[in-house]
C-alpha cells in the first residue's frame, strides 16, 4: 500500500463500473491505475476518477498497474467546466504533460506547476494564452532546457539592446555577434518580457503585456526541444 498524490489526465471506461486512468503522480511519474466501481452515482471514487481530478490516493500495486483503494479529492478545478476557452487550454496542457511526463522517471516540482497551472485556469477569465505561455516555458526549463535571455550565447556580455534569439542554440546573440548564429529578431524589451514571463509567478502573468510573437516564439522553442508540435486539442484553441 502507497500514498500518492495524482493527476487524472486520461480516463477509459473499462467493464461495466470501471475505469482505467492514466495519471501523472507526484513521485512515481506517470502511472496507470484502475478504479472498481467508480462508475456507480454512490462509489466514493466517482469524483477521484474524473479528468482533471486532483487526489490523495492510497494505491496497491497490481502487475503494471495501481489499484485504488481510497481517495480524497484535492480539487477537480470546476470552474474549467464554465469557460470553454479554459476547458481547452487545460486539456492542451493535460495533453502536454501527459506527452512528456515518463513512467518512473518524476519531478514533484513539474507536478505541482501543472496543478498551479490548472488551478490559475479555472480562476481566471481572460490571459489563458500568457498563462499557458508561461507553462511552456517553464516547463521546457524544467526539462533541461532553461534559457538564458539576458547574455549572449556567444560572448557572454549582458544583453542591453536588441539581439536575436536562436531556438536551436537556447538563447540570445547580442548585437555585435548576430552573425554568429542564426535565429528571430527580437527587441530589448521582448527580451526582458520572455525573462520576466519565465521567473513570474502564475498569479501575475496577467500583468506581462504579451504579443502575438512571443507566445509563437516560446511554443515553438518548447516543440523544438519535446520533438513534437501536434498536439489534437491545439485545434481547438
Amino acid at each position: 500500500m502507497i500514498n500518492e498524490e495524482v493527476l487524472i489526465i486520461k480516463e477509459v471506461n473499462y467493464n461495466e463500473n470501471d475505469k482505467i486512468l492514466h495519471a501523472l503522480s507526484r513521485t512515481n511519474g506517470k502511472i496507470q491505475l484502475i478504479s472498481r466501481g467508480c462508475r456507480k452515482n454512490n462509489s466514493h471514487l466517482v469524483n477521484a476518477s474524473q479528468l482533471f481530478a486532483h487526489s490523495a490516493c492510497s494505491l496497491t500495486k497490481s502487475r503494471d498497474m495501481y489499484i485504488i483503494t481510497s481517495a480524497e479529492l484535492i480539487d477537480n478545478f470546476y470552474n474549467l467546466k464554465n469557460n470553454i476557452d479554459a476547458y481547452y487550454y487545460a486539456n492542451y496542457i493535460i495533453e502536454l504533460i501527459s506527452y512528456v511526463a515518463q513512467e518512473n522517471e518524476y519531478d514533484y516540482k513539474i507536478f505541482d506547476m501543472t496543478v498551479s497551472a490548472l488551478h490559475y485556469l479555472s480562476c481566471f477569465t481572460e490571459n489563458f494564452d500568457k498563462l499557458t505561455a508561461a507553462y511552456e516555458l517553464k516547463l521546457v526549463s524544467m526539462l533541461g532546457y532553461r534559457p538564458d535571455f539576458l547574455h549572449c550565447l556567444s560572448c557572454g556580455a549582458t544583453v542591453f539592446t536588441d539581439a536575436k534569439f536562436s531556438i536551436k542554440e537556447g538563447g540570445v546573440f547580442c548585437s555585435k555577434c548576430v552573425n554568429y548564429g542564426n535565429g528571430i529578431n527580437v527587441t530589448y524589451s521582448e527580451i526582458l518580457t520572455l525573462d520576466k514571463i519565465l521567473k513570474s509567478k502564475f498569479e501575475n502573468i496577467g500583468s506581462i503585456e504579451v504579443n502575438t510573437k512571443l507566445l509563437n516564439l516560446i511554443r515553438n522553442f518548447l516543440f523544438y526541444y519535446i520533438g513534437k508540435d501536434n498536439f489534437t486539442t491545439l485545434k481547438l484553441i
